[in-house]
């Protein structure tokens, strides 16, 4: 019961964090421009989400005190805020799905016109574009006066002596050899040149270095940001036990343990949205100590007793995704994913204590003859972070350390952790 109502607690407090989430909106308005369908060029104020896909609509005001204004690819010819610029273009898309598990045999291109903005990544004699689907797909374009050309790579199965094996449409090699044909060692680079942000701007580079040429523009590739820190903090764990037949534990009642645990993480920062997304990891120290007793009474002279203690200390490895939104100078943050422990110190004792009219029989020895030392569990926690300090809770929920299919043990957990960036 009191596990459920933690646990019911805690679900309520994500329930109301998201809708926080939900009615929460922040604006981030940055010095911009944007140049009219008429080639006017207006500064003012865009409002910059350093977008993971390709924006539909950008919002744009003159001044911060203005009513915001929203502009389609339809409506202007570009837009830049920071290092970044967009060009609004008429384009050919191939819609086809680039994940490994969605592949088809279909090799032919499945191509549409859309009208959409393309990120600038190198501008000059020779330019190259991208276009970031809403389903995270990357296609790179190449200019030619005021139009677009798609470079063509494409995935497909293909049945290869009764095995199905992945096939690559690789058209933008020849592409780029025809486009950037005034560098006489472009061919050997592109032997090299995956379909990727990362190679095909190494490339475009290449060229402005082997033609002794100047690029008006480049949009330097984001980087992934590690950050280290060191949290501390307590945790309240429950034990509990499903069984028919070990009954002395199942309905045995263990109070929560409380305990402190300390560790070490490691956040990766990935990029675009401004690294609102991030993979997290910990090396956290985790232990408990709680006991139980399970009393069977015939009458007042002949009862017994079983009283059960078990105690663990964990090394856990704990994997997260978390997401993060800022709030003025601060960030409220929600994270989720799966633990692994291994149990360095391990308790696992019980006494029987047998009474018998005047005979009074103890025996002492281990709870469990089976028990294994490793501990998997989902955990999610909600937080807030101040510069470099941060304060989480967190629940898991966990496997326990049962080693019998006709036993199954939990444990349930919550933490209070704050949190070092160095």
């Amino acid at each position: 019961m009191y596990t459920t109502k933690c646990s019911g607690r805690f679900a309520g407090t994500v329930l109301l964090f998201f809708c926080f989430l939900i009615s929460f909106s922040q604006k981030n308005y940055l010095s911009g421009f944007i140049i009219s369908s008429d080639n006017d060029t207006v500064y003012g104020y865009v409002d910059y989400r350093n977008w993971e896909s390709n924006p539909g609509i950008v919002f744009f005001k003159k001044t911060l005190e203005d009513d915001k204004q929203g502009y389609s690819p339809v409506d202007i010819k570009e837009f830049g805020v920071l290092d970044e610029k967009y060009m609004s273009a008429v384009i050919e898309t191939e819609l086809s799905s680039d994940k490994t598990n969605d592949l088809s045999y279909d090799a032919e291109l499945n191509i549409v016109k859309d009208t959409g903005f393309l990120q600038t990544l190198v501008k000059g004699e020779k330019s190259l574009y991208l276009y970031r689907s809403k389903l995270g797909k990357e296609q790179y374009y190449i200019g030619r006066d005021s139009s677009y050309d798609l470079l063509v790579y494409k995935k497909y199965l293909k049945d290869q002596e009764g095995k199905s094996v992945i096939v690559e449409n690789r058209r933008y090699i020849g592409q780029l050899i025809l486009y950037l044909k005034d560098c006489s060692t472009i061919q050997q680079k592109l032997q090299n040149t995956t379909y990727q942000q990362n190679s095909l701007d190494k490339l475009f580079l290449s060229y402005y270095d082997c033609t002794h040429s100047e690029f008006e523009f480049h949009k330097k590739t984001e980087k992934v940001n590690l950050e280290f820190g060191v949290l501390a903090g307590m945790s309240l764990t429950s034990l509990k036990f499903k069984s028919a037949s070990y009954v002395y534990l199942s309905s045995a009642k263990y109070q929560p343990s409380i305990d402190y645990s300390t560790g070490f993480f490691l956040d990766i920062i990935l990029p675009r949205n401004n690294g609102r997304w991030s993979i997290y990891n910990e090396l956290l120290l985790s232990s408990y100590e709680v006991s139980g007793q399970y009393e069977i009474y015939e009458h007042a002279s002949n009862y017994t007793i079983v009283q059960t203690s078990f105690g663990y200390c964990y090394l856990k490895m704990n994997n997260m995704v978390r997401i993060k939104f800022p709030v003025r100078k601060t960030f409220l943050y929600f994270n989720a994913g799966i633990s692994s422990g291994i149990a360095l110190v391990e308790k696992n004792y019980t006494k029987v204590e047998s009474v018998l009219f005047t005979q009074n029989r103890i025996t002492e020895g281990k709870a469990l003859d089976k028990t294994r030392k490793f501990e998997i569990g989902v955990l999610g926690g909600i937080g807030v972070r101040v510069k470099r300090f941060s304060c989480e809770m967190r629940y898991e929920y966990a496997s326990g350390m049962s080693d019998y299919n006709a036993l199954v043990s939990s444990t349930n957990r919550l933490y209070l952790l704050l949190g070092f960036r160095f």
